[in-house]
């Protein structure tokens, strides 16, 4: 778990949090600290709870932040999944807080450490758990899945347009041997559609490596129920901000937001609203802040980072 992780979004996140003196704001991705330490030094009397899947990162953050007092800010380090996040704040006798955000995805720390298998830069274990006490592992996708499911997973969780050619291909090879590196599937994906060639913007395992770790750490169902948590948690004025960085988790915040600006549930064409429901999020940013030509320079894995916030009215 050596490695730097710089914080993406880092001052476009705090000034839209609108930190206030006494409040109560939920990292709900801490990851190595960077944005959660950033909330501590831009309030005074705050509580602050960091949680992570990934037990590595927890165990760090709790070695950081070990008797922290300044400003009279409290600081809770939980290791969970931010679909808890309801469970998590009820442990600490919270009902509601200021601020929750959400920075998804892996980290550089994960991509860097080749034992954790989440990138094909780089040959280890097909493993890409965030949470390694759980006991599915990429390997077991790979190899155990029956073809339709893995073509599922391809398609919707990657996005892949090949995904039929790598399923089949998965399939021949292992049948005749157990893929268990991130270079054997490599070299399966590459068999199947070609290796990177000149003038592509991204190389062709991507897609499938990012739908199996999808897939592993069931971030899509997870994120869903972690951003209702979170809207419902919320005191009014309360903001969310969502850092997303590929289109299906992207999505997934957009509808949390546009259900919030628009409940309605009733059909189209009535003339009038008769379902009652009222809005209970109003858009901070109209659509979505990126980086900017600086912080790409200095951290270009930031060039796909989306951040979006909505307020509880």
């Amino acid at each position: 778990m050596n490695g730097i992780h710089i914080p993406v979004l880092k001052n476009e996140c705090l000034e839209y949090l609108n930190i206030r003196d006494g409040g109560v704001y939920v990292d709900c991705t801490a990851g190595r600290g960077g944005h959660l330490e950033a909330i501590l030094k831009a309030g005074k009397n705050l509580r602050v709870i960091g949680i992570d899947k990934d037990a590595g990162n927890v165990k760090y953050l709790e070695e950081l932040f070990d008797g922290y007092s300044q400003d009279g800010s409290k600081v809770h380090i939980v290791h969970s999944d931010y679909r808890h996040i309801n469970d998590v704040l009820g442990f600490f006798n919270i009902k509601s807080c200021d601020g929750m955000l959400f920075d998804l995805g892996f980290s550089s720390i994960h991509v860097d450490d080749a034992e954790r298998g989440f990138s094909f830069l780089k040959d280890g274990p097909l493993d890409m758990r965030y949470d390694v006490t759980q006991e599915l592992k990429a390997e077991d996708v790979v190899n155990d899945l029956d073809l339709n499911e893995l073509m599922h997973i391809l398609k919707f969780h990657g996005e892949e347009k090949n995904f039929k050619r790598i399923a089949f291909a998965i399939q021949k090879h292992r049948t005749e041997k157990r893929i268990t590196t991130t270079k054997q599937l490599k070299n399966v994906i590459y068999e199947a559609v070609g290796p990177k060639r000149h003038g592509m913007e991204i190389d062709p395992a991507t897609k499938t490596f990012q739908a199996i770790r999808i897939y592993v750490n069931g971030e899509l169902e997870s994120l869903k129920e972690g951003l209702d948590h979170a809207v419902e948690l919320l005191n009014p004025g309360g903001r969310l901000c969502a850092i997303s960085f590929h289109s299906l988790e992207d999505r997934i915040v957009k509808q949390c937001i546009k259900t919030g600006l628009n409940p309605c549930v009733c059909p189209r064409g009535l003339p009038e609203c008769l379902c009652g429901r009222k809005p209970y999020l109003k858009l901070v940013v109209k659509n979505f802040i990126s980086p900017d030509k600086k912080e790409l320079q200095e951290n270009p894995r930031s060039r796909s980072a989306k951040l979006r916030v909505a307020e509880k009215i």
